[in-house]
C-alpha cells in the first residue's frame, strides 16, 4: 500500500471497523478519539498501536491538520515476516511509540479524573451554598432531582500514580542506549505491546466510567428540563435583583457554573451556548431598565395585571361554594389548610404531617367529584374552577401569587387536544360522562362491566340494578373519579409517600410555565419516538380482502393512546392499561402529570415500553414467556433467564447484565425497560450501548423506521441485523405482492388496505 495524505477535518479510521494495518504517522497530527475524550497522535507515533492484538480499531481517528501516513501492515503479518526479529530499530520504534502512548492516555486520564472530582466537590457545595442563600433571604428552597442521591466516583477509579511513574521510567530506560541488548531479545518488544496494550485497554475502561459518571452528575449542573444548579441561581439572582447586597456573591457563583459547564463534555454545547446567551441577555435587559427607570415602570405596568391578586383572593372560598359544600366540610377544609400553609415542611413524614395530608387529600377528592357534577351544567366554569380541575389549585398563597397569577392568565385558553387523544382530566371525566369513553380500570384491574357483576354476584345488588348501573352515565364517572384518578394522580406525582393533590409552590422546583405541560409538545415527543419505533402502535387485524373469494390476511392497523393530564406536579408517567374491555383493538391508555419536573423524552419512552412489554403479553397469554413462540417478552424472559449458561457471551457481558439485573432487583420488565431507552435514545442514533444479544431482539421485535436503518447500513455492528430485516420485509413484500395477483386474477378490485400495508411494512 502507498502513502496516504489525509485532509484535515476528516475521519481516517472509526472504532468498529476491521484492524489490517497500522500507519505511520510522517507529518502532520491526528486524533484518536475515545468515550470521554481523546489523545492527540503526531509525527512518529503509529495509528492503531493501542490494538496491538486485537481485530479490529477500539479507538476512532480524525486529522487535526493534514496528515501523512505509511502504512505498516497488520501485527500477524509483522510477526510472520520476522518484522521485530530482524531489526531492532523496528523494536526500538514500536515500543518507544507505544510507551507514549501509554503516558498520553495516563496523563489524560488523570486530568479527566481531576475534573470530575473537582464538578463533584463543587456540586455538593455549591447546593449547600444555594440552600443556605435562600434562608437568609427568606425564599422557598427548591429542591434539585438527583442531589440526594450524589456519590463520589467509586475508589477503583483513582489514577494509579505508580503506572505514570512505571512508564517515565520506561520510556528512559528504552532511550537509553545501554537497553540495546534488551530489546535484542526478540520475545520482549512483543510482551510488552501486549502489556501495554492491556493497560491501555483497561484505562479505556476506566474512561467510560468516569465519562459516564461526569454525564450522570454533570445533569445537575445544567440540563434541558432546567431542573439544575444554573437555574436555582440565576432564579435567586433575578428575583433580588442587581442591587441587592447579596448580588455580586451570587454573579460570581452563576460566573463559576459558566466555567464549569463549558467544561463538560456530557453537556451538549448548543445547550450550554443557548443557556449562557439566554442569562447574559437578560443581564442586558436589566442592566438597561436600571438605566431608565421611566422606562421599566411601563413594562411593569404592561406585564402586571394588578386586578389578579383581588381575583384570586378566597379561592377556597370560591370552590367550596361552587362544590355546595356543607358548613361542617368547609370549616374542616379550611382549618386544615391554613394548617397546611404554616408548615415550616411540607415533605415531612411525621404522623401529624402525614395525618394533615391524608386528611386534606380526602376533602380534595370529595370536593373534586361536588364541583365536577356541578360543572357538567355549566357551560360558563369560572376560571378559578379551571384551575381547581385542570391544576389542582386552591389556594393562592399556597400555590404562590406569582405562580397563581400564570395560571390564572393560561387556564381560560388551556385545554387537550382530542384529536391527538390527549385530555385535561375534567375533559377526560365528561368524556366518560357522556359516553364517549369508558371508564378505566380500577387498581385490581377491574373495569366498570366486571366490577357491576362482582355487586351482583356478591349479592349487593339484583339483576336489575346492576343492568340500570350498566347504562347510568353518573356511576361509570363515579367509578373513574373514586378509583383511576386518586391512584394515577398519586403515581404520576412520584412521591407517593409525601403525595398531597393541592397546588402548592414548594413543589414548583421549575416554572410552571416552563413545568406545564401542552399537547404539542407531547405529540412532538410521541412523534419522535415513533420515528424511531414505527411499529410501537401497530396491531395485527384479520382483514378480509375479498368476501367472496374468501381471501383474508392479519394487517397491521395503528392505534395511538389516550393521553390523561393528572393536575399535579410530578415526575412520572403511568401506563394505565393497554386495551379497553376485551377487544385488542382498542387505544391504550397512559397518565402524565400536568406539570412536569423530570425529561419529558425519558419518561414517555418507559411508559411506551411499559406498553410495549404488556401489550405483548396480552397478545401471547399464557405463553408470554414460551421462547418456542418467539415475541419480545418470551425472547427477553430466555435471554435473562439463561444469560449464564450463554456461551456466546463474554465474562465481560455476563458481568454487565448480573449487575443491571442487581439493579432492578431481578426484575425482566424493568431490565427491559432500561433496554428500550437505550435503544431509543442512543441505539437508533448509531451509538452501540446494549448487549448484542438485547439489540438482537430489540431490532427484530421493536425494528427502527426505514431512514434510520439507511443511516446505520454503514456501521458494521448493525449489518447483521439490517440483512436480517431486509430478508423479513422482502418475504413479508412478497406475500403481499402475491394477495394482490390472487385478487387480480379472481378479478377482483385490489383494496387500497393492501397497498397501505405494503407502505407500512417499508417505512
Amino acid at each position: 500500500m502507498a502513502s496516504k495524505r489525509i485532509p484535515a477535518g476528516q475521519t481516517f479510521i472509526q472504532a468498529g471497523q476491521a484492524l489490517e494495518c497500522f500507519w505511520y504517522i510522517t507529518e502532520g497530527s491526528m486524533q484518536a478519539q475515545f468515550p470521554g475524550g481523546f489523545i492527540t497522535l503526531e509525527r512518529g507515533d503509529i495509528v492503531g498501536i493501542c490494538d496491538f492484538n486485537k481485530q479490529a480499531h477500539s479507538l476512532s481517528y480524525q486529522a487535526v491538520t493534514d496528515c501523512m501516513i505509511i502504512p505498516y501492515g497488520s501485527p500477524a503479518v509483522l510477526i510472520r515476516t520476522k518484522f521485530f526479529e530482524e531489526h531492532i530499530d523496528n523494536r526500538t520504534r514500536f515500543a518507544v511509540t507505544m510507551n507514549r502512548f501509554v503516558r498520553k492516555t495516563l496523563e489524560k486520564y488523570a486530568v479527566t479524573w481531576r475534573s470530575c472530582k473537582q464538578l463533584y466537590d463543587f456540586l455538593s457545595s455549591s447546593y449547600t451554598s444555594y440552600q443556605k442563600l435562600c434562608e437568609e433571604l427568606h425564599i422557598v428552597i427548591k429542591s434539585l432531582p438527583g442531589i440526594e442521591s450524589l456519590e463520589p466516583m467509586d475508589s477503583d477509579l483513582t489514577p494509579a500514580m505508580w503506572q505514570t511513574s512505571y512508564y517515565a521510567g520506561l520510556h528512559n530506560i528504552l532511550l537509553n542506549k545501554t537497553a540495546a541488548p534488551v530489546l535484542q531479545e526478540n520475545q520482549f518488544v512483543p510482551g510488552y505491546l501486549y502489556h501495554a496494550m492491556g493497560d491501555i485497554h483497561a484505562l479505556l475502561q476506566k474512561f467510560q466510567s468516569v465519562f459516564d459518571y461526569a454525564k450522570e452528575i454533570s445533569y445537575l449542573l445544567l440540563n434541558e428540563d432546567r431542573l439544575d444548579l444554573f437555574d436555582l441561581f440565576t432564579g435567586i439572582y433575578f428575583r433580588i435583583g442587581m442591587q441587592h447586597p447579596k448580588s455580586s456573591a451570587i454573579s460570581l457563583a452563576i460566573e463559576t457554573i459558566c466555567s464549569h459547564v463549558e467544561k463538560q463534555p456530557g453537556i451538549p454545547p448548543h445547550l450550554a451556548e443557548g443557556r449562557l446567551q439566554e442569562y447574559h441577555s437578560q443581564i442586558e435587559n436589566m442592566k438597561k431598565l436600571m438605566d431608565n427607570p421611566a422606562m421599566s415602570d411601563i413594562q411593569a405596568d404592561f406585564q402586571k395585571d394588578y386586578s389578579l391578586p383581588g381575583k384570586l383572593a378566597g379561592s377556597v372560598d370560591i370552590i367550596l361554594e361552587y362544590a355546595d359544600c356543607a358548613p361542617d366540610v368547609t370549616s374542616a377544609v379550611k382549618n386544615a389548610l391554613a394548617s397546611y400553609k404554616q408548615l415550616p415542611d411540607k415533605n415531612a413524614t411525621t404522623p401529624e404531617v402525614m395525618k394533615l395530608r391524608q386528611t386534606l387529600t380526602k376533602y380534595f377528592y370529595q370536593i373534586y367529584t361536588a364541583a365536577f357534577q356541578v360543572s357538567l351544567a355549566d357551560e360558563n366554569i369560572p376560571p378559578v374552577l379551571k384551575m381547581f380541575f385542570n391544576f389542582g389549585y386552591m389556594d393562592a398563597d399556597l400555590c404562590g401569587m406569582d405562580n397563581a397569577c400564570y395560571l390564572y392568565q393560561n387556564v381560560q385558553h388551556y385545554s387537550g387536544s382530542e384529536e391527538h387523544g390527549i385530555y385535561t382530566t375534567h375533559e377526560w371525566l365528561k368524556a366518560v360522562y357522556e359516553g364517549k369513553k369508558e371508564p378505566s380500570i380500577n387498581e385490581l384491574d377491574v373495569d366498570y362491566e366486571k366490577h357491576v357483576q362482582s355487586l351482583k354476584t356478591e349479592g349487593s345488588i339484583n339483576a336489575e340494578t346492576a343492568k340500570q348501573m350498566l347504562a347510568d352515565r353518573a356511576q361509570k364517572v363515579l367509578f373513574e373519579l373514586e378509583n383511576m384518578f386518586p391512584r394515577a394522580s398519586k403515581i404520576t406525582s412520584g412521591k407517593p409517600a409525601v403525595f398531597c393533590p393541592i397546588l402548592s409552590e414548594h413543589e414548583f422546583i421549575r416554572q410552571p410555565e416552563d413545568a406545564l405541560l401542552y399537547p404539542d409538545l407531547i405529540v412532538k415527543v410521541l412523534e419522535s419516538i415513533r420515528e424511531a419505533d414505527y411499529t410501537v402502535f401497530a396491531r395485527k387485524n384479520l382483514t378480509m380482502l375479498s368476501q367472496k373469494e374468501n381471501i383474508h390476511d392479519f394487517f397491521n392497523v395503528e392505534i395511538m393512546p389516550d393521553i390523561i393530564l393528572m393536575p399535579v406536579i410530578g415526575m412520572r408517567g403511568a401506563m394505565w392499561q393497554e386495551i379497553v374491555g376485551r377487544s385488542r383493538m382498542t387505544a391504550a391508555r397512559m397518565m402524565l402529570p400536568i406539570f412536569q419536573l423530570e425529561d419529558l423524552q425519558k419518561v414517555m419512552i418507559r411508559m411506551i415500553g411499559e406498553y410495549r412489554w404488556e401489550m405483548c403479553k396480552r397478545v401471547q397469554g399464557a405463553r408470554w414467556n414460551d421462547v418456542t413462540e418467539p415475541s419480545l417478552t418470551s425472547l427477553y424472559y430466555d435471554f435473562l433467564q439463561f444469560y449464564r449458561k450463554n456461551p456466546e457471551l463474554s465474562t465481560d457481558t455476563k458481568e454487565k447484565i448480573k449487575t443491571g439485573l442487581q439493579k432492578c432487583k431481578n426484575n425482566f420488565k424493568e431490565y427491559f425497560l432500561n433496554d428500550y431507552a437505550t435503544y431509543i435514545l442512543f441505539e437508533s442514533k448509531g451509538s452501540p450501548h446494549l448487549t448484542k444479544n438485547a439489540r438482537a431482539i430489540l431490532f427484530s421485535q421493536c425494528p427502527l423506521s426505514a431512514p434510520i436503518r439507511k443511516t446505520l447500513s454503514s456501521n458494521p455492528i448493525y449489518q447483521e441485523l439490517l440483512e436480517a430485516h431486509s430478508r423479513s420485509v422482502a418475504e413479508r413484500c412478497k406475500k403481499l405482492d402475491n394477495l394482490s395477483k390472487k385478487l387480480i386474477a379472481k378479478q377482483e378490485k385490489v383494496p387500497e388496505v393492501l397497498d397501505q400495508e405494503i407502505a407500512f411494512t417499508k417505512r
